[in-house]
């Protein structure tokens, strides 16, 4: 049966801004929660995947709880990371569009001074911050909490693996017995389970059934040895014609490593990680989101928060810490029903991890080898042509009629003693030679492919052999002693 927000009977200036915002259908989460929340007082724990749209879950039904004619902080919400703060309060300010509500939000590594001046000034019922700095502005009695009836705990599990469970616990305690408690997780790990257990009273818990990956995303992972990762994922991004990817790295180092490496090559590049000041993710952050450039490299923690669209690929620089993180990074393409590809580089050490990845989400992931040198060759080549294509065409349309400045005769003549062949010679050099020697020294490399089949089996073989050896030679040893005592006797 198709649900839609109608349904809902929500304030008719809420329903308009939803209506305005294009959607329709709500998801499992959020017909659930909505359904819930909406007419609930008590504590609420909803379990759904990323991206399953869990902020409009709880932004709908806590705007409709919130009382216009107060001025102090009603509700609370907490993120995980500044992007994803970030991000919550504008999906609140959108669905607020036609309601008197104020929102703000308050992270770490941003001023002090302008995040307490908003505080005062503006005087928002809904705050939307990162643990640390809520509790920094709450010591220091600027952020309010006397009046607060509601807290969000947004990302969960997120945020237990970022450390920031003691610092949740503590802002709990600045809540009273009335409050309404409301989480929203991917996961249930067991630190989860606790705080809900020491913390949540008579509380309803609702789960979405888990979503598999859509089908119009192209998977294919490709073994490749560790020293030659760079080259591999560099080789993957030169073939493609058009891309708008991201790039997600395990650590903040990787970021800087892989993020300069694709630099030196000429690609348009932003890097994003926790280390960076809040100026510069921003800024980052703003570059790929208006094309500037068309590549990101983030690491997971990073990446909460980033919602683009017409993302055509994302790389996946090793593999993710867990699969639930494998569905989250490649459900950032092929939105809206688009096709998208998704290119996973493993190491030999490695590889056995992708049957376990296909089991779980219970799609193929095919095994691909990289472009050869010759394909990248020719694609190098198309590209090029295509950068001037648009003036060839203008050119063979105007004919004699082209017009150019007096100083392309004084140009002209230092080509006057050479053929079509030769000037073609010299501007294929001029354009493509340092790219292609570079091409061209990769020929001397092992193969960056390096083994296609997992190397776990065979090296605990080559282990047994091992343990096998030493216990015969151990045999061999006590067996001549033994004779070497009897020879003595």
């Amino acid at each position: 049966m198709t649900h839609t927000f109608q349904e809902f009977d929500l304030n008719p200036n809420l329903s308009k801004a939803i209506l305005g915002l294009g959607y329709v259908e709500p998801t499992e989460i959020q017909l659930k929660s909505i359904t819930k929340l909406k007419n609930f007082d008590g504590d609420f724990v909803g379990q759904a995947q990323t991206g399953t749209g869990k902020t409009a879950a709880f932004c709908i039904p806590l705007l409709e709880k919130i009382d216009i004619h107060s001025k102090d902080v009603q509700a609370l919400v907490l993120a995980p990371t500044r992007e994803l703060a970030n991000q919550i309060e504008n999906e609140i300010k959108k669905l607020s569009e036609f309601l008197d509500i104020r929102s703000t939000t308050i992270y770490g590594g941003s001023s002090y001074d302008k995040q307490i001046r908003s505080l005062k000034k503006d005087r928002p019922q809904i705050v939307v911050g990162t643990p640390g700095r809520v509790l920094d502005l709450i010591y220091k009695k600027v952020l309010k909490l006397n009046n607060a009836k509601f807290l969000v705990l947004d990302e969960a599990d997120e945020m237990l693996n970022m450390g920031f469970l003691e610092d949740v616990q503590e802002i709990m305690n600045f809540f009273d017995e009335q409050r309404q408690l409301m989480m929203f997780s991917a996961t249930m790990p067991k630190e989860i389970l606790n705080l809900i257990k020491k913390n949540f009273k008579n509380y309803e818990l609702v789960k979405a059934k888990k979503e598999y990956l859509k089908g119009n995303i192209d998977q294919k992972y490709f073994v490749v040895r560790n020293k030659h990762l760079k080259e591999g994922l560099a080789r993957l991004i030169e073939i493609e014609d058009e891309i708008y990817a991201i790039v997600f790295c395990k650590t903040r180092m990787e970021t800087k490593e892989v993020g300069q490496d694709l630099r030196s090559r000429g690609h348009k590049v932003e890097i994003l990680n926790g280390e960076m000041k809040q100026n510069e993710r921003d800024y980052a952050l703003s570059n790929f989101r208006e094309k500037r450039c068309n590549i990101i490299v983030c690491t997971d923690v990073a990446a909460r928060g980033i919602d683009v669209q017409d993302v055509t690929h994302v790389f996946n620089f090793g593999l993710p810490q867990n699969n639930e993180s494998y569905v989250h990074r490649i459900g950032r393409t092929a939105r809206a029903g688009k096709q998208g590809k998704a290119y996973t580089l493993v190491t030999p050490k490695t590889a056995f991890i992708i049957r376990k990845i296909e089991k779980d989400t219970k799609q193929k992931i095919e095994m691909a080898k990289l472009p050869h040198i010759s394909q990248l060759k020719k694609q190098l080549v198309k590209k090029e042509v295509a950068t001037i294509e648009p003036m060839l065409k203008v050119l063979k349309e105007k004919g004699d009629s082209f017009k150019s400045d007096n100083s392309f005769e004084l140009f002209k003549e230092y080509f006057d003693d050479l053929d079509k062949e030769q000037i073609l010679k010299l501007m294929f050099s001029w354009k493509l030679n340092k790219v292609i020697r570079h091409y061209n020294n990769l020929e001397d490399i092992e193969d960056v492919a390096g083994s296609s089949a997992p190397r776990s089996r065979s090296r605990r073989g080559r282990s047994r052999n091992r343990d096998r050896d030493r216990s015969r030679n151990r045999n061999n040893n006590r067996d001549r002693s033994q004779n070497r005592r009897r020879s003595r006797r």
